[in-house]
């Protein structure tokens, strides 16, 4: 049975396609949060001298 022209064959692939994308932006953002914190860590930070690169992009 379709509703709206969807049938069960546009469901299968867009039900996991759609969890990928919520997962992508969801890490994406966590890992935009976490550059706040870069170099900062008393026990991993080391010593980054001015002008000098992030230990990870």
């Amino acid at each position: 049975m379709a509703i709206f022209g969807i049938t069960t064959r546009y469901v299968w692939f867009a039900v996991p396609l759609t969890g990928f994308f919520i997962g992508k932006y969801l890490d994406d953002q966590e890992t935009l949060r976490m550059t706040n914190f870069r170099d900062k860590s008393k026990l991993y930070g080391g010593r980054v001298k001015e002008g000098e690169p992030p230990s990870w992009p």
